[in-house]
């Protein structure tokens, strides 16, 4: 069986988990595919956090993921642990992560502050737990020429792993702004628009300006799109997939040559094809349906297939197309110019009918994260994008699974965050998004409901199998109701039924140990 990073489930210790008599509480601890806590691990940030080597537990973060992939490849080469800290492993390590690397997914200097995490776990777990099984720990790391199993060399006074290199540092990431700071933003980008017109043609392309900018901030929000994809959206790629639909017809012939007028260009001014559009769309979204597939262009790739949301679409072509492009194409067009592109969704002011250059699109947003105060910029809107996703596409999927949490839930999401991220497979990118969406759901405002979930899904998988045909569909029937209804007379009736003429159950569960219980040697 091959093992992906996500069986080696990752959470923190409870609060008041103590170590050595000192609060350890929210360091990480990862667990191994058989629900057993990892102990070599959670001593190694004990004792590092013991002993000030990391300056707070949230700095922890890089290092966990670090050992969780090297405990899974080596669980994957078929060694415990403890062979695994050899040279040897560790080249195996890097060697691993080749393909991301030439396929831009990672960057080399990613892989070599992985290899230092791995490093540094086995230069110090000697201290961190002195014995194993009874028996003195193994010496992992020695001088390069002698006879311990990792060989490490001096750099600037500092012990590094002798097969490493040296890693050119970036600055500190962005956080991800939270969705207050979102709405917050997308609410200062648009203010202007929201001043009546005065007339001036100065002041229409301030109201102008603000649409635009508040739609180029929404494409990163609610469709996770780069600077370069949101510059480059094509008007011709929403008529092809409204085409696909059958919402708008295709003209035939020459029309990939953009000889043929695009329809969506044709509505600018027929409104009624212009109200047939937006009636195909809601039609489309009142079968059930939420997104619109587009093909974007995108960096390293000619294109990419992005869901962009269908109020997103209806806004990109009610706002952006047919108010604001349509007032500015207008005025351009009596000043006497002709050079107007036709394909694009956002213009630039000040260059008269051209694109919004890449460079534009980041600096909208940016300004507005610094007009703020709020830490971030355009690429991190990005990020919040994907923080979302996870958490819905996980609330999807453990759904689906009847709220039981497994591996295919798991692989299910990080396939699908992949693919909304442009990338060939998923990588520490949508392994990160994943955990963060796991991680919300462990929290403790959210325990109340997820366990009232499970304990609905259990029942009904329970006793699903025993019902009749009529009794599923009166079931079914209660449980739109319960969706459906505000009344709360009906809730009452239910209550009052129940408790007449139903023997509720609690059906036993097996208590099952997590992990396996931790005893501290005398040297602790």
């Amino acid at each position: 069986m091959i093992y992906i990073p996500n069986d080696f489930v990752m959470d923190r210790t409870p609060q008041g988990y103590q170590w050595r008599q000192e609060d350890m509480s929210e360091i990480p601890r990862i667990r191994q595919p058989d629900g057993t806590i990892f102990e070599p691990f959670l001593r190694y940030f004990a004792y590092g956090w013991l002993n000030k080597r990391f300056k707070a537990k949230t700095s922890m973060e890089p290092d966990s993921y670090s050992l969780r992939e090297y405990l899974c490849h080596a669980t994957n080469l078929g060694l415990d642990w403890v062979a695994a800290g050899a040279d040897d492993v560790l080249r195996s390590f890097r060697n691993s992560f080749a393909d991301r690397v030439k396929d831009g997914e990672l960057s080399s200097a990613q892989v070599e502050l992985k290899l230092h995490h791995v490093f540094n776990f086995y230069m110090t777990i000697r201290e961190a737990m002195p014995f194993i099984n009874g028996t003195p720990m193994l010496r992992f790391v020695g001088k390069l020429g002698g006879i311990a199993p990792i060989t490490s060399r001096q750099v600037g006074g500092k012990a590094h792993w002798s097969g490493w290199n040296k890693i050119d540092r970036r600055p500190a990431k962005r956080p991800t702004p939270n969705v207050d700071d979102v709405e917050r933003i997308l609410e200062h980008l648009r203010t202007a628009a929201m001043v009546p017109l005065d007339g001036t043609w100065k002041q229409s392309l301030r109201v102008f300006a603000a649409e635009r900018n508040w739609l180029v901030a929404c494409c990163a929000v609610r469709a996770g799109l780069r600077r370069k994809e949101t510059a480059s959206l094509s008007l011709r790629k929403i008529a092809e997939a409204l085409g696909k639909l059958k919402i708008i017809e295709m003209p035939v012939g020459r029309w990939r040559s953009s000889v043929q007028a695009n329809p969506l260009n044709e509505a600018v001014y027929d409104l009624r094809l212009r109200a047939n559009i937006i009636a195909g769309i809601e039609t489309y979204a009142a079968r059930g349906y939420t997104t619109l597939c587009l093909d974007v262009q995108t960096k390293g790739k000619p294109e990419r297939s992005v869901e962009f949301p269908l109020d997103l679409v209806l806004d990109l072509l009610e706002i952006g197309v047919w108010q604001v492009r349509k007032s500015l194409f207008e005025r351009w067009t009596s000043e006497g110019k002709t050079d107007l592109d036709h394909d694009a969704i956002f213009l630039s002011s000040t260059r008269d009918g051209k694109r919004l250059t890449i460079k534009s699109v980041g600096d909208i947003v940016k300004d507005a994260f610094n007009n703020l105060l709020v830490a971030g910029s355009g690429h991190r809107l990005r990020a919040y994008y994907f923080t979302e996703m996870a958490w819905l596409l996980w609330n999807q999927e453990l759904a689906k699974a009847g709220y039981r949490n497994d591996i295919a839930v798991n692989n299910v999401v990080l396939n699908r965050l992949a693919d909304l991220a442009g990338h060939k497979r998923p990588g520490t990118m949508e392994r990160h998004y994943l955990d963060r969406a796991i991680l919300r759901h462990k929290m403790k405002a959210n325990r109340p409901s997820l366990d009232a979930r499970k304990g609905m899904m259990n029942a009904l998988i329970s006793v699903s199998w025993q019902l009749d045909e009529a009794s599923c569909r009166r079931l079914q029937r209660v449980i739109y109701a319960f969706d459906d209804c505000k009344d709360e007379n009906f809730f009452k009736v239910v209550d009052a039924a129940i408790n007449k003429y139903v023997a509720l159950k609690e059906r036993p569960h097996l208590n099952k140990a997590l992990h396996l219980r931790l005893v501290m040697s005398k040297t602790d």
